[in-house]
């Protein structure tokens, strides 16, 4: 009988392989160097994609070469150039050349990969300005947000938010909010 393994087990173990191979990991990537099988991780997420996108990995990028980090900075410095300011994850998503999942892959997180462009990260964003941002799409929804809904319409990715309160659930606390069913800690 095989062992149970959780799904953030397996989620880290396919951030890994994506680490280690530079790129987004393929099935046959996963047969000949994960630890564990494809089969396993299309059981517990519904397919390959699912457990990709579970992963924070792009599908679209499946197998594709690793990108130098030159034309990665590049690319953040021509949205620079275009946009007039550093460009937020949802910039790059919107216009960009490449996902913004592979910035945080190659250099750990969307800051770092605009610190080694040269150009200003959103470190310095208040917490009264995060939070000010949820009750704006508070007040949008007529509810309290989920992080997911935070990615796809707020000015802020949820990242900022877990890593300046420790948990969207507790940025919520913070702006006097509960947690909607379902959200993401």
């Amino acid at each position: 009988m095989s062992q149970q393994v959780t799904p953030e087990t397996l989620r880290s173990a396919l951030q890994s392989l994506a680490a280690r191979l530079g790129k987004t990991p393929t099935v046959v990537d996963m047969h000949e160097e994960g630890e564990y099988a494809p089969e396993r991780y299309q059981e517990v997420f519904g397919g390959w994609n699912e457990a990709l996108e579970a992963a924070g990995l792009d599908p679209d990028e499946m197998g594709s070469k690793r990108i130098p980090d030159r034309e990665l900075l590049a690319e953040l410095q021509r949205l620079y150039t275009e946009l007039g300011e550093p460009p937020t994850q949802r910039d790059m998503t919107d216009h960009g050349e490449y996902s913004n999942r592979t910035y945080q892959l190659r250099f750990g997180s969307w800051s770092n990969a605009l610190r080694e462009a040269m150009l200003d990260t959103n470190d310095g964003i208040s917490e009264t300005e995060l939070l000010r941002e949820i009750e704006r799409l508070t007040d949008e929804l007529g509810r309290s947000p989920k992080a997911a809904e935070m990615d796809d319409r707020g000015q802020y990715a949820p990242v900022t938010y877990h890593r300046r309160f420790g948990s969207w659930r507790r940025a919520l606390t913070e702006a006097d909010l509960e947690s909607v069913s379902g959200d993401d800690d």
